[in-house]
């Protein structure tokens, strides 16, 4: 009698193991998901810039005073208004920069003008438009040209 009872107590005994199925599961639902909409989030986009359509100037909106213009080529150099045929190095961008702070400390209605190369590097135009902005010069925009056929 006492084998019997013992072999029901083992088949009632509890496990002491965690059930992992559900959790491997949820974790393939989870990865499964993940691959199918990472491509979908990164996709590469080829993009021709700047163009925008032309805008009809009256005389009244038109300046007085023409803008300094900063030139950024398709080397990454810099060019002023002023010294067009003299180049500046990335290493005299914080020259310039104080430059044109005080330039629009002066004059206030004064435009600055970044006139980026289609071919420039990016960073380096918009590297150029942060530090403007960030150094407190009100009147910084960027120069497009017309789109053809508009």
């Amino acid at each position: 009698m006492n084998t019997s009872l013992r072999s029901s107590r083992d088949k009632k005994r509890l496990m002491a193991e965690i059930n992992v199925v559900p959790y491997i599961d949820v974790t393939l639902v989870l990865l499964i998901i993940f691959m199918v909409t990472a491509p979908l989030v990164h996709q590469a986009i080829t993009v021709d810039l700047p163009g925008t359509p032309e805008i009809d100037r009256s005389v009244e909106a038109t300046q007085l005073t023409p803008p300094f213009v900063i030139t950024v080529t398709r080397d990454g150099l810099y060019h002023t208004s002023e010294n067009p045929n003299e180049h500046l190095t990335p290493a005299e961008l914080a020259m310039l920069v104080a430059e044109v702070v005080a330039r629009s400390q002066l004059n206030e209605q004064l435009s600055i003008v970044i006139e980026g190369d289609r071919d420039a590097p990016y960073g380096r135009v918009v590297h150029l438009f942060v530090l403007l902005k960030n150094n407190g010069v009100p009147n910084v925009s960027l120069m497009t040209q017309p789109e053809d056929g508009v």
